[in-house]
C-alpha cells in the first residue's frame, strides 16, 4: 500500500513570524490556492474556502508482510518487529505537514538589552504598584498612630483603608509572580530535555496547584526543591502582608477623650454648699465648716505642683496627677473644674476632662516676732512691732496653733472679716518655740470661677468664707467665738517656717484650695450643657520592628525577584504568553499526540507524554520551537 503523500516546502512553519505575502500554506485542512495579495478583508468575495477532509493516519492489518499494522508505532505491541520500536514523534506516517513557506522574523535576538528592558519594565510596573501600596500602608499608620484618640468613625476609615491595601497588596504580589513564574519557563524548559507531561506541568508555572502537582510526580530533587520553595515563598508572600494587620491594635485610650463637636449634657459638682457626706437633708454651718476642714486636709494628698504645669482644657482627667497649682509671683494657688460624662456618680469619671473653668486662692501674710510667753504655755503672747498681746484659746508648745475669730463673737476679739470683701477671711498663727516663736497673721480670698458664664462651677461666698478659714476651724468655736486647730510641728501644716510669710500663706492656701477641690470631687452632681468628654481609642503600633520589617521585607524580596528572573528569562528568547501564539508553539506536538490517542485522553496519550522528551531551543533558522525526540 502505497504511503499518502504531503506536498512539502523548504522552511519549517514559524508560530511567531509573519506570513509574507503569496506564502502558500499546503496541509491536509488548509487552502490549497496560491494566496492573492488583499486588503486584509477576509469578506471578499473573491476568496473562496473549500472544505477538505484531514487525512488520518493509513491503518493495516497486522501481517508478516506488512510493514506497517493499525496499532500505534510509538507503542508498538509484543508481536512486532524491533524496526518498529522507534519513538511515534519520529514515525514518518504519523508526521502531519508543520511545514510552511513564510517570511522569518524575529522579535528579540538572544540576550539583547531589548527583551531585558521589555521584561525589566513588564516586572517594574508592578513592583511600583508594590511599593506604592506598601507606602500607602506605612502613611496610614503612621498618620492614625499619630492623631492620638480616635472616634469610631476614624477608626472604620482606617481599617477600610488598610484592608484595601492589604487586598490590593496580596493581589498584585501574586499576580507579579506569577508574572516572574511565566518568564521562568522558558529557561527551565531550556535546560534539558524533559517528559511531554512535565513540560505541560512547567507550562503551567502560573498556577500553584500544577506546580504542586508537578513537586508530587516530578523525579528530579532539583525540580521538587525548586517547586516546593517557589510554593513556599508565595506562601510567605502572602502570610507577610496578612501579619501586617497583626503588628497593631485598636486600644481604648485612657491619655486622652473625644470632645463632641456640639455642647451636650455634662455632669459638674453643685458648688452651693459643703456636703457633709453622711447627712441627707439639712445641715448646719458646723457641718460645712468641718467638712471643710476635712477637705482642706487632704490637699496634700491630692498634691500640689508649680503652675507651669496646670492642665490644659480638654485634657483627659488624670487621678494621680497633681490637682492643686502654685504661682509664687501671684502668691497664689489654682485649682481647674472637670467636665465628666453625665451619669457620672461622684465629681469625676475615667473618661472625665479638664475644663477651661478656675478658681484660685490669693494670699497676703504678715509675720512678727514673739518677745513674751512664746513657748506654748501662756495663752496670752506678746507680739512685737507694735502689735501688743494676742490671746489665743488653745496651745500647745512646740507645735503651731491656727485660729480664727469668729464673726459676731461677743468679745473684744477682732472679727476674721476682710474690708469689703465677703470671700475673705483673716487666719492667724501662732508659732510656739522656747527659743524663736512667731506670730502671723494672713488674708485668705478664695476668688469667683472664672470662664464660667453659665455659671456650672459658682462658688457661693458663704461657701468661699469657710473655705478661706478652714485650716483653723472645725465647727467649733470657745465661749469667746474663737476657733482653734492646733498641728504638731512634724506634720505638713505645722512645720515651723521662722517667720517666712510666703511659706505661712502658701500654706494656709493650700489648705483652702484643698476644701474647694475636695468639695468638687465628693459634692452632689448636676447636669449641665458643655463640651462633653467620651472614651475613645488609639492605634498602637506595638510590633514597629515587625511591620517596618515586613513592609521593608515585602519590598526588597519583590524587587529582587523582578531582577534575577529578568537577568535569568534573558538567557533565551521568551516564549509566547497568548493562547493563540502558545498554540502555534505547541501544535506539532499536539498534532502528534491527536494521531497517536485519536484526539482523546486515554492511555496510549498518557504513555506518549511520559515517554516523549522534548527541550526548548533555538532551532536553525534562529527560532526557538520545543524540538521533540
Amino acid at each position: 500500500m502505497a504511503y499518502q503523500s504531503y506536498n512539502r516546502v523548504v522552511e519549517p512553519y514559524d508560530h511567531l513570524g509573519d506570513a509574507g505575502v503569496g506564502t502558500v500554506y499546503q496541509s491536509p485542512a488548509s487552502y490549497s490556492q496560491p494566496w492573492v495579495q488583499r486588503d486584509g478583508d477576509l469578506s471578499s468575495p473573491e476568496i473562496e474556502m473549500h472544505h477538505t477532509s484531514r487525512p488520518g493516519a493509513p491503518t493495516h492489518r497486522a501481517s508478516g508482510n506488512s510493514e506497517y499494522s493499525t496499532t500505534s508505532t510509538l507503542f508498538p505491541s509484543n508481536g512486532e518487529p524491533n524496526g518498529e520500536q522507534h519513538s511515534f514523534l519520529n514515525d514518518p506516517i504519523n508526521k502531519l505537514d508543520q511545514t510552511f513557506t513564510t517570511n522569518s522574523y524575529v522579535p528579540y535576538k538572544d540576550n539583547t538589552g531589548r527583551q531585558l528592558r521589555h521584561i525589566l519594565i513588564g516586572s517594574s510596573s508592578r513592583f511600583l504598584i508594590t511599593a506604592a501600596l506598601c507606602a500607602g500602608y506605612l502613611i496610614a499608620t503612621v498618620v492614625w498612630r499619630n492623631k492620638g484618640v480616635q472616634s469610631e468613625d476614624q477608626k472604620r476609615l482606617y481599617n477600610t483603608i488598610s484592608t484595601g491595601i492589604s487586598i490590593m497588596l496580596s493581589l498584585n504580589i501574586a499576580s507579579s509572580f506569577k508574572d516572574m513564574a511565566l518568564n521562568m519557563r522558558w529557561p527551565i524548559l531550556s535546560s534539558k530535555k524533559r517528559s511531554l507531561e512535565e513540560i505541560d506541568l512547567i507550562l503551567h508555572a502560573d498556577s500553584m496547584t500544577k506546580l504542586g502537582k508537578l513537586a508530587f510526580t516530578a523525579k528530579s530533587p532539583a525540580v521538587i526543591l525548586t517547586c516546593l520553595s517557589w510554593l513556599l515563598i508565595n506562601i510567605l508572600a502572602q502570610a507577610g502582608v496578612a501579619v501586617l494587620g497583626l503588628t497593631y491594635s485598636w486600644d481604648t485610650d485612657y491619655s486622652a477623650v473625644l470632645k463632641s463637636d456640639h455642647p451636650g449634657d455634662i455632669s459638674v459638682p453643685n458648688m452651693d454648699h459643703f456636703y457633709p457626706g453622711a447627712i441627707k437633708g439639712n445641715f448646719s454651718e458646723q457641718d460645712e465648716e468641718y467638712t471643710a476642714h476635712v477637705y482642706g486636709g487632704l490637699a496634700w494628698d491630692f498634691k500640689v505642683d508649680d503652675i507651669v504645669n496646670a492642665p490644659k482644657y480638654g485634657e483627659i482627667y488624670n487621678n494621680s496627677a497633681a490637682k492643686f497649682f502654685q504661682d509664687y509671683s501671684k502668691n497664689s494657688l489654682e485649682y481647674t473644674f472637670l467636665n465628666s460624662p453625665a451619669g457620672t456618680l461622684g465629681g469625676f469619671d475615667t473618661f472625665s476632662m479638664y475644663s477651661d473653668r478656675t478658681i484660685n486662692v490669693t494670699y497676703k501674710c504678715d509675720s512678727h516676732k514673739v518677745i513674751a510667753n512664746g513657748n506654748g504655755s501662756f495663752n496670752n503672747i506678746t507680739v512685737g512691732d507694735g502689735i501688743g498681746e494676742v490671746s489665743i484659746s488653745n496651745l500647745v508648745e512646740e507645735s503651731t496653733s491656727f485660729f480664727t475669730n469668729m464673726p459676731n463673737n461677743g468679745t473684744y476679739y477682732f472679727p476674721n472679716t476682710c474690708d469689703d470683701n465677703n470671700r475673705c477671711s483673716i487666719v492667724e498663727a501662732f508659732e510656739a518655740s522656747k527659743t524663736d516663736p512667731w506670730y502671723y497673721k494672713c488674708n485668705i480670698t478664695v476668688g469667683k470661677t472664672t470662664n464660667d458664664p453659665s455659671n456650672d462651677s459658682w462658688v457661693s461666698d458663704d461657701m468661699a468664707f469657710l473655705a478661706a478659714s478652714s485650716i483653723a476651724q472645725i465647727g467649733y468655736t470657745d465661749e469667746n467665738g474663737q476657733e482653734v486647730q492646733i498641728y504638731p510641728n512634724g506634720s505638713y501644716v505645722g512645720v515651723p517656717l521662722y517667720g517666712n510669710t510666703t511659706k505661712m500663706g502658701m500654706t494656709m492656701s493650700t489648705f483652702a484650695i484643698g476644701a474647694i477641690g475636695g468639695a468638687s470631687m465628693y459634692n452632689p452632681t448636676k447636669i449641665t450643657k458643655g463640651i462633653v468628654p467620651s472614651q475613645g481609642s488609639k492605634l498602637d503600633v506595638g510590633h514597629q520592628y515587625f511591620f517596618y520589617t515586613i513592609i521593608g521585607l515585602i519590598m526588597g524580596c519583590h524587587l529582587l525577584f523582578c531582577t534575577i528572573v529578568a537577568v535569568l528569562a534573558n538567557r533565551v528568547t521568551v516564549g509566547p504568553d497568548g493562547h493563540l501564539a502558545m498554540s502555534l508553539l505547541l501544535r506539532p506536538i499536539a498534532d502528534k499526540l491527536e494521531g497517536v490517542s485519536g484526539g482523546r485522553k486515554n492511555n496510549a496519550y498518557k504513555n506518549a507524554t511520559k515517554r516523549t522528551s522534548a527541550r526548548y531551543e533555538k532551532a536553525g533558522n534562529g527560532r526557538w520551537v520545543l524540538n521533540t525526540t
